[in-house]
């Protein structure tokens, strides 16, 4: 069998195996004979307009790393949510919290906090606190492609760098177009240096394609530079040569924070601030109603080299926190997609 022909079938194997990962849920525990005092919680949690609390699916409370609070979900009335107590020997800690989506096997951050109070009860069955989940945080992607889906095909031999540094094993990289799955890829070990073989498939040529890293070293997904506009057949990289993609995971939103005013009338991506900047910018923006919201940020050329927001989010007023780090001078561009709403701004970095 060649080796265009057994890639089907290594790919459905590799899909095997992550789902297999994907089944261990983290191991969140607390004693609650540790701590004097409680708090308690009615939290609904969702993540791109569905409500997670399914089976398997957990919620835990944080005070910096350690574990505070673990709940289930359970279904009551017209869906489920969680009631979650948070465990605490001082009033005043900041509470963060975190989501296990089992259907994923994804661990999500949750952009909400509380401030710990004694006895103090937060939500309630009909009218429960409302949380958005976020962007994966960590656990092995659910990515899959069906080949016989799909007429033509490509291949691409590729290397990785993330922050200049080489793929390692556990690393998986995936294929989109939007945000369908067109392609997903392990680490191979080929004499020492570790390369990926990806098929990607599609309907005919001339889709872009863009790339997802699965990054096994610090469990966390991000989108590479690199696109590709797709080639029947055609070929991208060799071993000798390969294609590379880059990820640099410096440039970041270190806070997306709700921005205190009148509940806005219309969706807007206003002026950032400064501008021109170094190293950081803060980039405001509007919801007058609940939406996936998507704010990246991308180079002159248009590569995205940055995602700050991606998941739902109530409405209100934000304003997001860009760090550059290593990115060079230059213009750059940011975008905001809310819904159907999508606008364009530009800013410039001065080092």
């Amino acid at each position: 069998m060649n080796t265009f022909l057994r890639l089907p079938i290594l790919l459905m194997t590799c899909a095997g195996a992550l789902a297999s990962a994907r089944a261990q849920a983290p191991d969140w525990a607390v004693n609650p004979s540790d701590y004097e005092s409680t708090m308690s919680v009615t939290a609904m949690v969702m993540n791109d307009g569905d409500r997670l609390g399914g089976p398997g699916d957990l919620l835990a409370a944080f005070v910096g790393d350690e574990v505070r609070g673990v709940a289930e979900g359970a279904t009551v009335g017209n869906g489920p949510l969680f009631f979650l107590t948070v465990f605490a020997d001082t009033d005043g800690e900041t509470v963060t919290f975190k989501v296990y989506d089992a259907a994923a096997g994804a661990v999500r951050g949750i952009a909400e906090t509380e401030v710990f109070e004694t006895n103090a009860v937060r939500g309630l069955v009909a009218a429960p606190l409302v949380w958005t989940a976020g962007a994966r945080e960590s656990g092995l992607p659910e990515w899959s492609v069906d080949p016989s889906a799909f007429v033509a095909a490509m291949n691409v031999t590729g290397a990785l760098r993330i922050d200049g540094a080489a793929a390692e094993a556990g690393d998986v990289i995936a294929a989109f177009v939007d945000d369908d799955v067109r392609g997903v890829a392990e680490a191979t070990d080929v004499g020492g240096t570790w390369l990926f073989f990806l098929t990607i498939y599609a309907g005919g040529g001339g889709e872009t394609v863009r790339f997802e890293v699965y990054d096994a070293s610090s469990e966390r997904v991000y989108e590479t530079a690199e696109t590709l506009a797709f080639e029947t057949n055609g070929l991208r990289g060799s071993v000798a040569d390969p294609f590379v993609w880059t990820v640099n995971t410096a440039a970041t939103a270190t806070a997306v924070e709700p921005v205190d005013g009148a509940p806005p009338d219309t969706f807007r991506l206003e002026a950032n601030y400064p501008n021109p900047f170094n190293p950081a910018t803060r980039i405001p923006f509007a919801l007058p109603a609940a939406a996936p919201v998507r704010l990246t940020v991308h180079d002159a050329l248009g590569r995205e080299v940055a995602r700050l927001v991606d998941g739902i989010r109530p409405p209100g007023r934000y304003a997001v926190t860009f760090e550059a780090g290593d990115l060079p001078s230059g213009l750059y561009l940011y975008r905001l997609q809310a819904g159907a709403f999508v606008e364009t701004r530009a800013m410039v970095l001065i080092k």
